[in-house]
């Protein structure tokens, strides 16, 4: 019996930032706190050591902020060169909306995908791809969705082209804690 044609697609939002710019900067330029640096080194160790469902993104699409550029070199470095990373300006402005279009331009080559932006957009984003007829209750987002946490959402397509909301199959929902 063949199973049918999937891709994967990991929701990150950054881990917990500085509540300030530095000096002259805007929020774009915050920086991750301490409890952010923290939050996703124990995520990336998480990662590497095979502790998240499924398989590992093959390229990270980043918002240019510092803060999700941070999270995403400390989360997913340890993947190696198997993993690229590609900063898209889009993604800083976001609303649910344009991440779809984002990700329907993914080269179909890459069967698991990583975004890793802000919130409110990143976690109504995850919610909004999801079958919630599939998960017993509410899907998590709905009532908490802090720094640090991943989705991971399967999704029945074949082609990034194809993505759409309300199909995807929550495989994962991790929160990083702070501590």
């Amino acid at each position: 019996m063949e199973t049918a044609p999937t891709k994967t697609l990991w929701l990150l939002r950054h881990a917990t930032a500085e509540d300030e710019p530095p000096p002259g900067g805007e929020d774009r330029d915050r920086m991750l706190s301490a409890v952010g640096i923290a939050q996703a080194e124990a995520l990336g160790a998480a990662i590497v050591a095979g502790e998240v469902s499924g398989q590992t993104p093959q390229t990270v699409l980043v918002s240019p902020a510092s803060r999700t550029r941070g999270t995403a070199m400390l989360a997913f470095s340890g993947l190696g060169p198997g993993c690229g990373f590609n900063v898209d300006q889009r993604i800083y402005p976001a609303i649910p909306d344009d991440l779809l279009a984002i990700v329907a331009e993914a080269d179909d080559s890459v069967d698991c995908l990583g975004v890793v932006g802000h919130n409110p957009t990143i976690a109504w984003f995850g919610v909004e791809l999801v079958d919630e007829s599939m998960i017993e209750g509410e899907h998590p987002a709905r009532i908490d969705h802090p720094p640090a946490t991943l989705s991971v959402i399967e999704l029945p397509i074949s082609r990034w082209a194809d993505v759409a909301f309300g199909v995807g199959r929550l495989v994962e929902y991790r929160l990083t804690p702070a501590s």
